[in-house]
């Protein structure tokens, strides 16, 4: 998508294709009302209607009627777009709804994927990290991600970040001043204040990268790896966990030869669970492709369950803990109900998870453990949370920055070395909500949105 068709006029179905009670196509540009009132007949007068009020009317083309719909317009800015827009709602026939498009598409171009909500964007309707949440909105899953993804569409982020940047702009024009008047010796401020500031900002820049886990696990979800020898039961766990028999069990070793994946909701939380191949010494060359697989994913994840039967892992943890950190690794002791008293009292002792894939016994503590790695609290979802990798990144680099600028001031290398670090770690928290933006990354962020939004 490029920002120089801006001025057209744009047209798409925006709801999902199928047969439903009503379809949507929506128009927006200067020409909207014009192309509209061609082929739409009321009583009343389309143009001179008041806008946000349906209008009861017909769609014809030429002598033949289409459809009866209903048509509401909006007129710039006070619109989704900042534009002139307008609404039709017709049965939810796909075929009328797509007889109306291809009437309407005679005078207007076909909207590309996304470009209702980037015009939105770049009519300053929406910052960048709203536009973003339209599309996390759109494919929200469970009911954290949305209700993350909404605080985000109602501005809490960019709230966030707005009063970050209004802090760095405070100290930016404080060095301006002492540059500007340094020759007159009117020096006025006062290093120790000023480094106290610097160092409040570092820190409220930290706690804001922190939240970039939980607002990606949010989005994206938590991916859990279960991980061990084969014929330990990983796979009879991944179909307890699924309540389905996702995975092939047999007790023949190396039968799941690739990772499996399926995501489930657990209390309002999106979980993805992978199902690895058995880690181990394989000459079968299908086998060792997915071995390969598995073990990006296992780097890859948030948490791994490192599954064990009757034997002794130890050494499994060690191999395991020289992939990914071993705070990550959680170790589970299946076929619990094979185990004795005093086998059991042994394996509680060592601080394994007890489970059996059979009985369900020890599910509930695996999914309590999970809850508690992910849950978060009211107050920090409200807060607005960093949700995907360009905002973390962006934060992290104008820490950075923010951390010259520090340096610089400490060691007096002076003001216009900390203004120049200050005026970066700004641009970086401007690309978050978009005053600093790119073609590139625009067509990036629309392009995963589905046409009509």
């Amino acid at each position: 998508m490029n920002i120089k068709f801006r001025s057209d006029t744009i047209v798409a179905i925006s709801t999902p294709k199928g047969n439903g009670g009503i379809a949507v196509i929506r128009l927006s540009g200067a020409n909207s009302f014009s192309i509209v009132d061609k082929v739409f007949r009321s009583k009343k007068d389309f143009l001179k209607a008041e806008p946000r009020k349906s209008i009861f009317g017909k769609i014809f083309d030429g002598k033949h009627q289409i459809d009866e719909v209903l048509v509401i317009k909006y007129i710039s800015p006070a619109s989704y777009t900042g534009e002139d827009l307008v609404e039709i709602s017709c049965h939810g026939n796909y075929f009328v709804a797509t007889q109306i498009l291809e009437l309407l598409l005679i005078n207007a171009r076909l909207a590309d994927p996304g470009e209702f909500t980037q015009r939105a964007f770049i009519n300053n309707k929406i910052d960048l990290t709203q536009a973003e949440a339209v599309g996390d909105i759109l494919n929200a899953k469970t009911k954290y991600s949305l209700y993350s993804a909404i605080e985000q569409l109602d501005g809490k982020l960019h709230k966030k970040i707005q009063y970050l940047l209004d802090r760095i702009s405070h100290l930016r024009t404080l060095l301006e001043l002492e540059i500007d008047f340094l020759e007159q010796d009117l020096t006025e401020l006062s290093n120790e204040n000023f480094l106290e500031d610097l160092y409040s900002l570092k820190k409220n820049l930290l706690q804001l990268s922190e939240t970039g886990e939980e607002g990606m696990i949010l989005r994206d979800g938590l991916k859990i790896s279960l991980v061990g020898s084969p014929n330990v039961g990983k796979s009879s766990i991944f179909n307890a966990f699924l309540n389905s028999e996702r995975a092939i069990v047999t007790p023949i070793p190396g039968t799941t030869r690739d990772f499996l994946e399926e995501a489930i909701s657990l209390n309002g939380y999106l979980i993805r669970i992978f199902d690895t191949a058995g880690i181990r010494q394989t000459d079968d060359h299908i086998e060792k492709i997915g071995i390969e697989r598995s073990l990006k994913i296992i780097k890859e994840s948030h948490l791994v369950l490192l599954i064990s039967d009757q034997s002794n892992n130890n050494q499994e943890f060690l191999e395991l803990s020289k992939i990914v950190s071993a705070n990550k690794i959680i170790s589970v002791q299946n076929k619990a109900d094979l185990l004795s008293e005093k086998e059991l009292e042994k394996v509680r002792l060592e601080g394994k998870i007890l489970c059996s894939a059979i009985s369900e016994t020890g599910l509930s503590n695996i999914k309590k453990m999970l809850l508690q790695k992910i849950s978060i609290s009211d107050s920090e979802l409200e807060s607005g949370l960093l949700t995907n990798t360009r905002h973390v990144a962006a934060v992290k680099n104008a820490f950075f920055s923010l951390e010259k600028a520090i340096e610089s001031f400490e060691n007096e290398l002076g003001f216009e070395f900390t203004a120049f670090d200050l005026k970066e770690a700004s641009e970086y928290l401007e690309e978050i909500i978009g005053k600093i933006t790119t073609d590139d990354l625009l067509n990036e962020i629309f392009a995963n949105f589905c046409i009509g939004k």
